[in-house]
């Protein structure tokens, strides 16, 4: 697999979980093995150097440096206010137009007057009218309820006598 014999894979697993307290088989190999050796002591270097840090400042001074990087913005316009004044400018202007348009070609208003001489007289009136109170095709049973009583009894009498004659 990796090449390497089994005492110094054994020696290396050692190492990786404590390269300060080997155990007396792994000490013995290690001591033995210039390779185990120099990966005890690569092993020890890198646990005692230290983390890369920031310098001082560096985090204070991140967000200038982001937004130097950036491409410069161009401010914004205030076209859509601009366009919704002249909208509404327009609108204004056509309703306004249009109203006063429409006065101006308004018609005076005809108001109805009666002519004595164009009504017809009472005797031009039809001298009879028919007997039933009802309009042509009506049904009569539904304007039985408008009738008064006198009325709607000599209608049903008179509708009895109408049925009874052959």
């Amino acid at each position: 697999m990796t090449g390497l014999p089994s005492p110094c894979l054994e020696a290396l697993k050692a190492i990786e979980a404590d390269p300060l307290a080997l155990p007396p088989a792994a000490e013995a190999h290690v001591a033995r093995c210039p390779a185990c050796a120099e990966a005890r002591v690569t092993w020890l270097a890198m646990e005692e150097a230290p983390g890369a840090l920031a310098p001082a400042g560096y985090f204070d001074r991140l967000p200038g440096r982001v937004l130097r990087k950036l491409p410069a913005t161009r401010p914004a316009l205030q076209r859509p206010a601009l366009l919704w004044a002249l909208a509404a400018g327009l609108m204004a202007a056509m309703g306004t137009g249009g109203f006063l348009l429409g006065r101006a070609n308004r018609q005076p208003v005809v108001e109805a007057s009666i002519n004595p001489a164009a009504v017809p007289a009472a005797q031009d009136l039809p001298a009879t009218l028919p007997d039933a109170p009802f309009q042509e095709g009506d049904e009569e049973i539904t304007q039985l309820h408008n009738l008064s009583a006198e009325e709607a009894k000599a209608l049903i009498d008179k509708a009895d006598a109408q049925g009874s004659q052959p």
